[in-house]
């Protein structure tokens, strides 16, 4: 109550209203109250001497005597002391012969005292002096006596200012305390009225100010049905209201955040002055923000992509769709981002804005790049035996008298570059089987051991016609996985023919399997040539070759590993290579176990 602004405002001037009214009327009252007074004691002196005029008058036709003017003396004083007043009578010439207080003899000629001049002049006089004989303030009171015209002496009567003064000062203490007491009581009136009224505007300043902060359920409760009722209740609708509006903004900035945030695209949300607004958390990933940390920061500080800031700039100023592109290429990583920027409008086309959308298109432009190059090497890798072939073999029809021994041995060549092109075809239908998004046609539980034996048996021909020394480590006890067993059988098969194909002759090659937990471990090592370290995460991408010239000469497609990366990834593993050049390579598959019981699946 008491800190309101308004109270103390209102209250103050109140206050200041009552103590001004009660000043003034109390001085005005005082005055006239002293005036009345005055008036009261004139009137009193007046008749006082009056009456004194008349005993004055008896005692001045008769003849002077000092019996008269004891008895004289003595009746002044007793009625002086009734009265409580001092009187005196006075002859022509200014001799005191009587006075109620003072003796005659010891007071001076009172011929030139001025209220006794003034009666003399005027008929009457009064005045207030300070006394010599009674040494203090008095109000004097003069009449002339006269007998007919002539005149006998004077008659006066006085009173103590002092007492004047004491009653004038009990009188305006009484109207201090009386207005005082009237003051206070209009003060305590006043501060229930000022309560009263500011109470309910400060209860409402309190509510509009829980209001602003977004506290949208405080109410005011006020039962006045006047003007200050009539404010509550429109602040009370108007809570109501900004409740309604809040939950439904808040329901459309949740429902647009988890738009923003569901999407794949990078969505960047300016202002006229192109400070941001809103940023997810996709866009944030790719330019390399906090998401809290750019909020109301100018876009050009925090972004340092000069193909958005563009975009950006163009959108705003010519207010239509800019699209461009952001292109980072690396070593490591190659990030393609389509962007697309455009100004938003109010109501009167005016620009507030601008949103800047980022499309990551790096997978698509890596697999646009892998399809044109899986285009080229493909029609190359086909073009080389058939090319072979057609030659061979329009040679051999235009040329009707070649020797036998040339023609077997066309025929021979020919035969050869058909049964590269025969594997080339089949592994380029076995790579697009694996690639394609259909689920396997055929999944059983085998047993990979058996399958890396078999592998083995089929190889010894090859490892036996290049003198190679194996070294096989295979688990005594079943691995079983669940897959494709043709699959895991042609991975089998690819990394033992690659391993022979690269290794010298006379050399050796190591074949191992064994369980690690969950897992099946396949090891192909061998004694060839190696792999620089720069080439060994490339050679598992199809038609790749370290040594191309090398590779056709030993028959091989550029598929055997992109194949062999293949399957371990649809049946839920990995391969892995670790070479040096000159020492051999060794490659690594990681296949998950089949668990036979639920308790082990778990």
């Amino acid at each position: 109550m008491f800190r309101s602004k308004l109270f103390w405002r209102l209250y103050s001037g109140y206050a200041a209203i009552i103590v001004f009214s009660t000043l003034i009327v109390g001085i005005l009252l005082s005055r006239q109250l002293s005036e009345n007074a005055t008036q009261d004691i004139e009137n009193s002196l007046s008749v006082r001497s009056e009456l004194l005029t008349e005993i004055g008058k008896e005692v001045l036709l008769q003849i002077p005597s000092e019996v008269i003017e004891l008895d004289l003396q003595a009746t002044l004083q007793e009625l002086g002391t009734r009265t409580q007043s001092r009187l005196t009578i006075i002859r022509t010439d200014g001799r005191v012969i009587a006075d109620s207080e003072e003796s005659p003899v010891a007071m001076d000629n009172h011929l030139q005292r001025p209220e006794i001049i003034d009666a003399r002049d005027t008929g009457s006089g009064i005045t207030s002096r300070f006394s010599q004989t009674q040494q203090q303030m008095m109000i004097y009171k003069a009449l002339p006596v006269r007998d007919g015209a002539r005149l006998l002496g004077f008659v006066r009567v006085s009173l103590a200012a002092a007492e004047v003064d004491i009653q004038l000062t009990q009188l305006r203490r009484i109207i201090l305390i009386s207005a005082s007491i009237v003051a206070i009581i209009a003060l305590l009136i006043g501060l229930y009225f000022a309560n009263r009224f500011t109470e309910p505007l400060s209860k409402m300043t309190q509510v509009a100010e829980a209001i602003s902060q977004g506290d949208y359920e405080r109410r005011i409760n006020v039962s006045e049905t006047d003007e200050i009722g009539s404010l509550a209740a429109a602040i009370n609708r108007m809570a109501r209201s900004s409740a309604t509006r809040m939950d439904e903004i808040t329901l459309e900035r949740n429902r647009l955040s988890s738009i923003f945030a569901g999407m794949v695209e990078g969505v960047i949300d300016v202002d006229q002055s192109q400070k941001i607004v809103h940023v997810n958390q996709v866009a944030a990933d790719l330019l390399g923000l906090s998401v809290q940390g750019c909020i109301g920061q100018p876009i050009w500080e925090v972004v340092r992509v000069a193909e958005i800031i563009d975009a950006l700039e163009q959108a705003l100023n010519n207010r239509e769709i800019v699209k461009a592109q952001m292109r980072h290429l690396s070593e490591e990583d190659d990030l393609v981002v389509d962007i697309y920027a455009a100004s938003l409008q109010n109501e009167h086309g005016d620009a507030i804005g601008a949103v800047v959308v980022l499309h990551n298109i790096s997978e698509l432009d890596h697999l646009e790049r892998i399809r044109r190059d899986f285009v080229a090497n493909a029609s190359h890798e086909l073009k080389t035996p058939i090319t072979a072939i057609r030659g061979l073999t329009e040679t051999i029809l235009d040329d009707k008298e070649m020797p036998e021994t040339t023609r077997d041995d066309f025929i021979q060549k020919a035969h050869a570059q058909s049964l590269r092109l025969s594997t080339l075809v089949t592994d380029l239908m076995t790579i697009s089987r694996l690639e394609s998004d259909q689920q396997q046609t055929s999944s059983s539980v085998f047993d990979i051991v058996e399958l890396v034996r078999l592998s083995l048996l089929q190889s010894e021909p090859a490892r036996n016609e290049k003198q190679l020394e194996l070294n096989s480590a295979l688990s005594e006890k079943p691995l079983l996985l669940l897959g494709d067993r043709q699959s895991i059988s042609q991975l089998a098969d690819n990394l033992i023919d690659n391993a022979i194909k690269y290794t010298d002759v006379a050399g050796s090659i190591s074949v191992g399997l064994e369980q690690l937990e969950q897992l099946a471990i396949l090891t192909v090592k061998d004694s060839g040539i190696g792999i620089s370290p720069q080439y060994q995460q490339r050679i598992f991408e199809r038609f790749y070759r370290v040594d191309k010239a090398r590779s056709r000469e030993l028959g091989g497609t550029g598929l055997g590993l992109s194949i062999v990366k293949n399957i371990a990834d649809r049946h839920g593993g990995n391969v892995s290579v670790e070479s040096q050049p000159g020492i051999g390579s060794t490659f690594k598959v990681v296949l998950p176990l089949h668990s036979r019981s639920p308790e082990s699946a778990k």
